[in-house]
């Protein structure tokens, strides 16, 4: 059997308002990504919208719930550092297309086993079941995922994705929870560890080697990556930190 460019793990109601969904695994052969390096990508998408229309309408919220760097659900003061007028519209164009079959554990796991999984390239994690991402975690080497829904989910979530931490205070309180947490700010806190893969830690890993982010999996301290981005998203980013503090 030819090996697929992607797969459909799930097609359903968004868990967090309802809304058709669909999350598709692509990289079953390689991924380039310079950052998190050879790792199976899994993107959240609208499935009855092109992404871009769904930022522009609001409509990302069923992707990406009540995350801040949504922006103002028009697409002005976006944050994301996800270009999804790239590769996410692709997808999404490929999957109207019908080029990527419905996951099959007897057909599919022999390209997943033993690869590094990526839960979330875009969009959270939490908008779907969580069986789909334990299914993942048992056949990977290595997990990341990441969510701005820690507040609102299931305690088990902890042990799959990092809580999204936009301030200092959001540390704390995701530890109180259980989760480890992986925070973008302006300095280091206490008990926090610089992100391997950043540039300020020389980039000496890429998340396929890390597994750092993988939840709470029996690891201790949170993440930290400084700021960074394009000049628009660094200002953007500043912005969003002041405000949320204030």
């Amino acid at each position: 059997m030819k090996r697929p460019t992607g797969l459909i793990l799930y097609q359903g109601p968004s868990l967090l308002d309802g809304a058709p969904i669909v999350v598709i695994a692509t990289g079953l052969s390689a991924s380039t990504n310079s950052k998190t390096g050879n790792m199976i990508q899994t993107h959240i998408l609208r499935a009855d919208m092109l992404p871009m229309e769904s930022i522009h309408t609001g409509k990302d919220s069923s992707i990406c719930g009540e995350c801040p760097h949504r922006g103002d659900g028009t697409g002005k003061g976006r944050t994301c550092y996800v270009t999804v007028y790239q590769a996410q519209t692709g997808i999404y164009k490929a999957f109207q297309r019908g080029s990527y079959p419905v996951y099959d554990p007897a057909l599919h796991d022999r390209y997943l086993s033993g690869r590094a999984i990526r839960f979330g390239s875009y969009g959270d994690p939490a908008a779907a079941p969580i069986s789909v991402w334990q299914s993942l975690k048992s056949l990977a080497s290595i997990t990341t995922g990441y969510s701005h829904q820690w507040r609102a989910i299931a305690p088990e979530w902890a042990s799959l994705v990092m809580a999204s931490a936009d301030q200092p205070a959001d540390v704390e309180a995701a530890r109180v929870m259980g989760y480890r947490s992986f925070r973008v700010g302006d300095k280091k806190l206490p008990g926090e560890v610089l992100c391997p893969a950043s540039k300020e830690a020389g980039r000496k890993l890429q998340c396929a080697d890390c597994g750092a982010c993988s939840g709470s999996n029996g690891r201790r301290g949170s993440i930290y990556i400084p700021l960074h981005g394009g000049t628009a998203v660094m200002a953007n980013k500043s912005r969003l930190i002041a405000r949320v503090a204030a």
